[in-house]
This record gives structure tokens, sequence and C-alpha cells, in this order.
């Protein structure tokens, strides 16, 4: 008797970025660049929600929570004097949208970014690129820092 076993292979890898995580780009004078000892933290997470701590970086993805409609982050670096340190408050107010990918994936979510809000005191302006957070890489934020 001959069996014959047959795999399921699918091309469908679940995508390389297997969550809806906005991308978020940093600016500063109109161009893209690194912002040295910059710091990303979750606000209202539990346990470690560290994102970057005081390193340099010109992108972040900014994980969203399925179970609310909010997520806030608290953002910081020095002045360029490095006399003090500016504070912001970063939050997304969206909805969080369920979607069947595929078996081998499984439900994921995607997020539709209702508005934005930001503090002032290093951001300068945020753009949203697209209201529709997937699992794309593209960006989805620009973050404009203020050179001070």
């Amino acid at each position: 008797m001959l069996m014959l076993a047959t795999i399921a292979c699918s091309d469908d890898s679940c995508s390389d970025n297997g969550s809806s995580l906005p991308l978020a780009t940093f600016y500063m004078n109109g161009n893209q660049q690194y912002i040295s000892s910059l710091s990303i933290m979750g606000i209202g997470v539990p346990g470690d929600s560290l994102l970057a701590n005081g390193t340099s970086i010109n992108e972040a993805y900014l994980p969203l929570r399925a179970t609310t409609s909010t997520t806030s982050y608290a953002i910081w670096r020095p002045s360029a004097d490095g006399s003090i340190t500016l504070r912001d408050t970063l939050t997304l107010n969206y909805e969080p949208i369920e979607y069947f990918h595929s078996i081998e994936c499984g439900t994921m979510y995607n997020f539709d970014v209702q508005s934005i809000s930001h503090t002032t005191h290093g951001i300068d302006s945020v753009v949203l690129l697209t209201p529709l957070i997937t699992n794309s890489r593209t960006p989805a934020l620009r973050i404009h820092f203020a050179n001070r």
C-alpha cells in the first residue's frame, strides 16, 4: 500500500510585519533624520513598555492595543544644549478592526485612526500619513521635532 503525505504550503507567511503597527518616522528641519538620545515609552501599559531608551533613531514602531481605542506614549529627549529634558505625550485615538487574515495566521487587527493629539515641548507637529494602520511597512506617522 502506497501512502502519500502532502503538506500544504503557503507563500503567505503572515507578512514580515505580522501585527498592524504604525511606523513613525522622525523629522527635524523638514528632513527625516536621527533624533539623538530619544526615549519612547507606552503610558498605562502593563509590564515593560520602553520602546527606545536614549538612543539615536529615525523611526519606531508604536504598538496599539486592540482592547481599547486609545494608546498614549511619553516621548522625551534632551534640549539642544542639554540643559532641560523635553517631554511630550502623543495620543492616538482609533477603532480596532478585527479581521481574519488566513488559516496560517488567524485573526489580526487593523486600526482606523480617528485623531491624534500631542503636547509641544519637543514635538513641533505630527502628520498622519494614512488613517488605516495595517501590517504594511510604510510609514503611517511623521513626527516633526522642534530644534530646541
